[in-house]
């Protein structure tokens, strides 16, 4: 039965690919200090030497030799973060890799600037980028969904960049409007996947504010402060390649993904309780229901009468007839839309999708929670931080039970949750005008119905070994969303080219894709020469059964 799957995971990626939740760190763009051209300057300082410190790097596309950053905040929550590197590249294949800078930026709360790009060429030349060498661009999911993300891309190419050259640049982010007044947030990871000699890290805070700060084991930080300010320094450096035999030993160790927290972790946020409520605010107003999402609602659960089988058809109707945006939260804004602009544009990102069937449920009388929640990692609760989260669902508290739902999945049978999203602590945000406060609590460890998978096989074996059958699975669960998810990015005119291309000599059909309360069904036909063979005597009640696995 696994084979199944197997197979036809493999098989449906040659057909269709998927697209994951976007999340690229927010970073700089372009500054009045910049040459207006592509300039060559011939009395600039020569490209530095590599350093020497026992290592041979010649193998190396490129050598990171200075990466540093710094975040600096203000009490009202803005704040600037620079990034000042020096990168030497090595090879085409590093030239492939810095030949284009791509910085992404929120264009409703930052600006960026660039107060340099500059390659050192060996003759000892400078060439910097100018005003011509970058764009402002709109990132990808933007193009797809128009009005959905402030998110922006600074595209930089650097200008005659090759092996043996220097590259050096400058980023600044300043953050003019803080996307929570009075708080500020920050994670951060030291690089490991390259050579880097000098990472360095500083966060400079008011020296009054109180934060929350937590690091891996062994990465404290030197604290200073003077002038009313308080700093917090790290360094790192990373000097070495692992070889196959470290690599794999270290892969043993490592923690699964989902148990990976950032090397650093700091919020201004006090409590779960006060992040929730800055969201329940954010949302508050998005929510209500309008004339349009009342007549709506009005219109899908007329003639039902229990709440639970309105929530169901109010989940049906937002889940598959709403194109989800897949645009992690927190990428260009945490505020939804209103619900009303959502029914209109029939699209929206996660927490829009939230807000509209929220807004929906409101306007039967039903109050539904907001959850914010990691698709990728668990929770750290020691850290009350809006950067934790990457996705939105909702709760709805419903005699005595509480009622899990994600629309983004689209295909989900009703309450049925992502393995990816079960057993995780969450935040639950009830609405603002509820009075209850924001908790955590852990998502269902199990799926709302029984997780099984069922095969039938029926045919017969002629006198000369000829097979004809009949082989029928049906899945529930966690394997009937994936195969509802794979089908539904295929067209139907492609379901049996899938389907036949499970195991070479099956073809068949894919039912019950669209009947969430049933079982997928998958009915293949199978004919095959030579199916049965009888081997030595002592293997004589051994099959040869290439195609047909039966669970």
């Amino acid at each position: 039965m696994r084979h199944f799957l197997v197979t036809l995971i493999v098989v449906s990626g040659l057909v269709i690919a998927t697209t994951a939740q976007q999340s690229t760190p927010s970073t700089p763009g372009q500054s009045q200090s910049q040459t207006p051209n592509a300039e060559k300057h011939a009395a600039g300082p020569e490209a530095p030497k590599p350093e020497s410190n026992g290592h041979d790097y010649s193998r190396e596309s490129f050598v990171i030799e200075k990466m540093h950053s710094t975040y600096r905040f203000e009490a009202d929550g803005t704040g600037r973060k620079e990034t000042i590197a020096r990168i030497r590249v090595q090879s085409e294949a590093g030239v492939q890799q810095w030949g284009q800078l791509q910085e992404g930026y929120n264009s409703a709360s930052e600006r960026v600037e660039i107060p340099y790009v500059r390659v050192l060429k060996q003759d000892g030349s400078v060439m910097k980028a100018g005003e011509d060498s970058v764009q402002d661009l709109s990132a990808p999911i933007e193009r797809e969904a128009p009005v959905y993300t402030d998110y922006r891309q600074k595209h930089i190419t650097v200008p005659g960049l090759r092996p043996g050259e220097v590259l050096e640049y400058d980023m600044v982010t300043v953050i003019h409007t803080p996307l929570a007044a009075g708080q500020f947030w920050v994670d951060y990871e030291f690089d490991k996947a390259n050579i880097e000699q000098d990472e360095t890290l500083d966060v400079d805070v008011p020296s009054g504010r109180t934060l929350k700060l937590k690091c891996k084991p062994g990465m404290d930080p030197k604290i200073t402060e003077a002038n009313g300010r308080r700093v917090y320094h790290w360094e790192s450096k990373h000097l070495e390649r692992d070889d196959e035999q470290q690599a794999k030993d270290k892969k043993k160790k490592k923690k699964r993904p989902e148990d990976e927290r950032p090397d650093i972790q700091l919020t201004t946020f006090e409590s779960w309780e006060q992040l929730g409520r800055w969201y329940a605010n954010l949302e508050k107003d998005r929510r209500m229901p309008t004339p349009e999402v009342r007549t709506k609602a009005e219109e899908l659960t007329k003639g039902l009468n229990g709440d639970l089988e309105k929530t169901e058809a109010l989940y049906d109707y937002v889940a598959k007839n709403f194109r989800y945006v897949s645009l992690s939260l927190g990428l260009g804004r945490y505020q939804p839309h209103s619900a009303a602009d959502v029914l209109k544009d029939q699209y929206g990102d996660c927490k829009d999708k939230h807000t509209l069937l929220a807004s929906l449920l409101q306007a039967e009388g039903l109050h539904a929670s907001s959850v914010l929640i990691n698709s990728t990692r668990k929770l750290d609760p020691d850290v009350p931080s809006p950067s934790q989260f990457d996705h939105v669902i909702t709760m709805l508290p419903l005699a005595g039970q509480e009622v899990w739902m994600d629309t983004t999945a689209e295909v989900a049978p009703f309450r049925l949750l992502a393995y990816t999203l079960r057993k995780k602590q969450a935040l639950v945000i009830p609405p603002a005008s509820s009075g209850s406060a924001p908790h955590l609590e852990d998502t269902p460890a199990d799926t709302p119905m029984p997780d099984s998978e069922h095969s039938e096989v029926t045919g017969k074996i002629n006198d000369i070994g000829k097979l004809e059958a009949h082989v029928q699975y049906e899945f529930r669960g966690d394997e009937e969303l994936m195969l509802r998810s794979i089908f539904r990015r295929v067209p139907q005119s492609n379901w049996q080219r899938v389907a036949e291309n499970i195991n070479v000599g099956l073809g068949g059909d894919v039912t019950h894709l669209r009947r969430y309360k049933r079982a997928v069904h998958a009915l293949l036909r199978c004919f095959q020469a030579q199916f049965f063979r009888l081997v030595q005597e002592e293997d004589a009640d051994r099959f040869a059964a290439g195609t047909v696995q039966p669970a």
